[in-house]
């Protein structure tokens, strides 16, 4: 009895540390964010209208590969706000994302009435406590009335 509980013992040991040096040895990654814009840039409007901008974020990396307080900031030029803030800034929060998940987030821009025609660049930065800065810099082409 003693013996086989001993046998029972060694085995187990030996299946734990096979399992421990597997896991030990496999990377768990950097996480991998990808950001989307729908509609896709470049964006079109007139002076005094509005444009709602869908953001989207996703980690492409590995299930563990987890990207931490990840946060997309948006920078207008002069002439533009955005309708959530009524400021030309604002912040998405996207919180932690898993390796494989993805969130979806929106603002809106308006253009001021005597905003000109021309084009125009938006900033926009991916940041998180782990992953490195992105800086996305999408045109909005203003038309003449």
């Amino acid at each position: 009895m003693r013996r086989s509980l001993i046998i029972v013992i060694v085995i187990l040991l030996t299946i734990g540390a096979f399992f421990g040096l597997v896991f030990l040895q496999v990377p768990l990654g950097e996480p991998r964010l990808r950001i989307e814009f729908y509609p896709p840039p470049p964006w079109q409007m007139r002076p005094g209208e509005s444009l709602e901008v869908s953001v989207g974020v996703a980690n492409d990396a590995w299930l563990l590969a987890w990207a931490k307080d990840v946060r997309v900031t948006v920078s207008l030029p002069e002439g533009f706000t955005i309708s959530s803030t009524g400021t030309n800034e604002c912040e998405l929060n996207f919180f932690t994302l898993h390796g494989g998940d993805g969130l979806g987030n929106r603002f809106t821009v308006v253009a001021s009435n005597n905003v000109s025609a021309g084009n125009y660049t938006i900033t926009i930065r991916v940041l998180g406590e782990n992953v490195p800065e992105q800086v996305h810099t999408p045109q909005v082409v203003v038309l003449a009335l």
